[in-house]
């Protein structure tokens, strides 16, 4: 029978057409969508390239109305089950039908997989793209997502709870006080002749790629939400990382010989992908490697962390002054104008604060949202 005019349809990702309707979408949606590169989202949905997908289940869903594409969505799942599930890389026409029949069907999928909870956008991990843009957002940056101001008030009215606002701060190079300040600091301790900061060494880069994950997982270990990084993620993750090193930095501070915190940078090459929308090809390729090489005005700073054990101590303290004036050296020397500190838990007050002292006011502000839900008599494993 067919389907009334005007009704949504949910069809599940399963051929290659579909696939790369799926990723082109954003680029056929009114302004207001962050498009990533094709190329990029391709990459991501590849085993060949993320071998994170060994480990996570990441079914896609496409809604149409009267045979027309109009929204994307997919459900996120540890291969083997979990309690939380995830819903991310969503984007749709301005339609609450079109909201309602894709979450449903995150949520009957992940409900179907015995998850008792729903949270999002997450892309697929909390470790990678996550949340609604609310307030702010000044520069477009790397895998810090863009959305129409009219979403969160959608999801808000799907039923979804606000779960937890992830925030941004920007330090604008030429107020920056920090450096001076911390010298003074770091000349009058007399434990400093035991702290050294080194930038990693990338011909070296799978033993130093295995170290950021070592120490990633212990820092952010209590974080709310936190996911450990694996080690097939951490593969994929040094494939990522090679081109921003080009011009981005990562830095470890080491405590008597001990690895205890990092530092990472990578350049703005945002605005140059946003002007693509979603293409390369024939010529895109050249801005974005001007971008990579060294074109950018701006970079983002997307980690920075101190082990657990050295949290509120002297030597922790100065690590973490330390790393920053580090990454601030190494902007000023690529002649990056502004550098985004994201993302921050809204409820991460001792990093909030020394955002403050930088300065680096808060500039953005990301909202993830969950939903309990309902036991499903009948659980699914295929």
């Amino acid at each position: 029978m067919a389907e009334p005019a005007g009704a949504v349809t949910i069809r599940s990702v399963s051929t290659p057409a579909e696939a790369e309707c799926f990723i082109r979408l954003p680029a056929t949606l009114d302004d207001g969508w962050s498009i990533p590169l094709f190329a990029d989202t391709r990459r991501i949905f590849d085993p060949r390239f993320n071998a994170a997908l060994s480990e996570w289940e990441v079914p896609r869903f496409l809604a149409f109305r009267d045979g027309e594409p109009a929204g994307r969505i997919a459900a996120s799942l540890p291969r083997g089950g979990g309690n939380v599930g995830g819903f991310g890389f969503l984007a749709l026409q301005q339609d609450p039908a079109v909201l309602r029949a894709l979450l449903d069907a995150a949520r009957g999928w992940l409900a179907g997989r015995g998850a008792a909870r729903m949270r999002g956008p997450v892309s697929f991990t909390i470790n990678h793209e996550i949340g609604v843009l609310v307030e702010g957002g000044g520069l477009p940056m790397p895998r810090m997502p863009r959305n129409p101001s009219w979403l969160p008030g959608m999801l808000d009215a799907y039923g979804l709870r606000r779960e937890m606002d992830v925030l941004a701060c920007t330090l604008e190079l030429a107020r920056e006080t920090h450096r001076t300040r911390f010298s003074r600091l770091l000349e009058r301790w007399p434990g400093r002749d035991g702290l050294r900061i080194r930038r990693l060494q990338t011909r070296h880069l799978a033993r130093e790629v295995a170290l950021v994950r070592e120490v990633f997982n212990d820092a952010w270990a209590a974080n709310w939400g936190a996911v450990p990084v694996s080690e097939a993620e951490a593969a994929t993750m040094a494939r990522l990382l090679r081109p921003m090193l080009l011009t981005g930095a990562v830095f470890f501070a080491e405590w008597e010989g001990e690895t205890i915190g990092l530092v990472s940078l990578i350049p703005n090459i945002e605005p140059q992908a946003a002007a693509l929308q979603g293409r390369l090809l024939p010529f895109g390729w050249a801005g974005m490697l001007r971008a990579l090489c060294g074109g950018a005005r701006s970079a983002r700073l997307p980690m920075l962390g101190i082990r657990q054990r050295w949290r509120g101590t002297p030597v922790g303290a100065h690590a973490m002054g330390a790393l920053l004036s580090a990454a601030i050296g190494w902007a000023e020397r690529r002649g990056w104008e502004r550098l985004e500190i994201s993302w921050i838990l809204e409820h991460n007050a001792p990093m909030l604060q020394a955002m403050a002292r930088l300065p680096a006011p808060i500039s953005g502000r990301w909202r993830l949202w969950a939903d309990a839900l309902p036991p499903d008599p009948v659980k699914h494993s295929d």
